[in-house]
């Protein structure tokens, strides 16, 4: 650290992998550090391995985002979706390399889903990202209760990154207080 601003997490840029390996690496290093790319699909090194673009951009933007992926050779949707992914990560950049990170889902207990949070320093915005690991019939989500907010303010959720055809999802725009956010939580679709 002390000779370089950034380094590359692992050369394994799957992007499931990457929730595991980024949320070990978290525990030494801070996201401003950690270089987290979009890569291309079919992953070799996971069998050929194929995840949707929006599941790649969100991965890499928990951390110091960046690309793999060759513009001449990306599809229309993937264009789309990294072109929406850069414009919501300007907003959020700041307090996801500076702000203070909670692990809220450890995606290594075998519950499906892993989340972690960023919050800034005067406690005004938190970005909170939540991936499903697992996918098996009637799987419960449980419900993700936030931390580090200040509990007297209200926040009002604002899903990002979301693909031009689909419709955010219903929690996006409603206003909590931060007390109910880290004592009741959110229940993620």
């Amino acid at each position: 650290m002390p000779y370089f601003d950034e380094f590359w997490v692992s050369d394994n840029t799957d992007a499931l992998q990457r929730v595991y390996i980024q949320w070990g690496t978290s525990l030494f290093f801070p996201a401003n550090a950690m270089a987290q790319h979009i890569g291309g699909v079919p992953y070799w090194n996971t069998g050929g391995r194929i995840t949707p673009i929006k599941f790649r951009c969100d991965v890499a933007m928990s951390g110091r985002l960046g690309i793999e992926l060759q513009p001449k050779h990306m599809n229309d949707e993937e264009r789309l979706q990294c072109t929406t992914c850069f414009a919501d990560y300007k907003e959020l950049r700041q307090t996801v390399q500076t702000g203070d990170l909670y692990r809220l889902q450890n995606p290594y207990n075998r519950k499906g889903i892993a989340s972690l949070m960023y919050v800034n320093g005067d406690k005004s915005q938190a970005v909170v990202f939540a991936y499903k690991v697992d996918n098996y019939y009637s799987m419960p989500i449980p419900r993700i209760r936030l931390r580090g907010l200040d509990a007297d303010a209200t926040y009002t959720v604002s899903e990002k990154d979301v693909k031009a055809w689909q419709k955010p999802c219903e929690l996006n725009g409603r206003t909590f207080t931060g007390r109910f956010l880290m004592d009741v939580g959110l229940e993620i679709p």
